[in-house]
């Protein structure tokens, strides 16, 4: 029987926006959370040392009602975030430093006249850089451009063009949305989105697609690969991706059979395979790799649960919290933790469990 796990409140005294969060771990495994206020959207930062909850607003920093502000945790083992700014609708990367935040704009449109403009569907990674120094802590965007519905790529370095297109359909048939990002242990670069073509019948062709870096001294994506795609299948909610030295796990959630799906390389065979089916929930899915193991937490209407995947291709469910949340975000550390974030009832909460 698996161990429970246990659970601590972060910031009672604060109604949370929406149940869009961010968790992310240091590199001792403290666990940091990224949400926003209700009513306001202001972005708060909680964070977690010595099993003591301590949590700031970011100065400035506002985002509307479901929309997720992106946390990473740097080498020095300070925030950074990458969101949609609530007034201009632009890309904002946040970055505390020596107790200080600063926050720039990133130039995002894919247009010809290229600069900040407005994105949706952002989502954000830290090169973790372990054997090139130059490289670490560079941020890697990907985003909805606003202008070409294309899905575009922005970074923070010195090396490479920035923005650059990852997919845009000029015909302007086909639109793109729901952008997941992670770094496999190689640090190469995976991408995981939904493409829509619109047929003018009532419903769309869509299709779940995977990219990578191929060069970023050139800005070069791979050919999108098409993991799955039919007028069969319904996909409206953001992907999660998480890698490991050689294998990978894309999860979605199909709204027309209500089943969580993954896409899981492993061993050199890619398949589709079922994590979850009859989920009675509108699933944003959380993916995590424990070890050479992938797990994926999503909120199903009577729970917050986590999905184990074996070394022969088997997933098991397992309820975390019976209530009914947002969408959850999931992270392990080193040591094989669970760290859970997700948002009850306008209240941040966190769970953990050692595995």
């Amino acid at each position: 029987m698996a161990t429970p796990f246990t659970f601590e409140a972060v910031a009672n005294d604060i109604a949370v926006s929406g149940g869009e969060v961010s968790l992310a771990l240091d590199k001792a495994g403290n666990p940091s959370i990224a949400f926003s206020q209700a009513g306001s959207g202001q972005i708060v930062v909680a964070r977690r040392n010595g099993g003591t909850w301590t949590h700031e607003n970011v100065p400035g920093g506002f985002i509307g009602v479901d929309i997720r502000p992106w946390l990473a945790i740097d080498s020095t083992g300070n925030p950074r975030l990458g969101y949609q700014d609530l007034s201009s609708g632009e890309l904002i990367h946040a970055v505390k430093s020596a107790g200080q935040w600063s926050f720039t704009h990133i130039s995002t449109k894919l247009t010809p006249i290229q600069g900040p403009g407005g994105v949706a569907g952002v989502t954000f990674a830290l090169r973790p850089g372990r054997l090139d120094t130059e490289s670490r802590d560079v941020g890697y965007f990907v985003y909805v451009d606003l202008a070409t519905d294309g899905i575009g790529f922005a970074h923070t370095g010195s090396i490479g063009p920035t923005p650059v297109t990852v997919q845009v359909d000029t015909t302007e048939l086909t639109t793109f949305a729901d952008p997941s990002v992670s770094f496999d242990s190689s640090e190469n670069f995976f991408v995981g989105y939904v493409s829509f073509f619109h047929t003018g019948s009532p419903q769309d062709f869509v299709s779940v697609r995977e990219t990578h870096v191929v060069d970023i001294e050139q800005g070069t994506f791979s050919t999108p690969a098409v993991i799955e795609g039919s007028q069969q299948i319904n996909v409206r909610r953001p992907t999660s991706i998480a890698r490991t030295f050689s294998d990978g796990c894309l999860a979605y959630f199909d709204m027309a059979s209500k089943t969580l799906k993954a896409s899981v390389a492993s061993g050199g065979i890619l398949r589709i395979e079922t994590v979850a089916a009859n989920v009675n929930n509108i699933v944003t899915p959380s993916a995590a790799a424990k070890g050479n193991d992938f797990r994926v937490a999503y909120s199903d209407i009577d729970a917050v649960k986590l999905a184990s995947r074996s070394q022969f291709g088997d997933w098991t469910v397992e309820a975390v919290d019976a209530v009914s949340a947002g969408s959850p975000s999931l992270a392990y550390d080193n040591a094989g933790t669970a760290n859970i974030a997700y948002v009850a009832g306008g209240t941040l909460k966190y769970a953990r469990r050692s595995e």
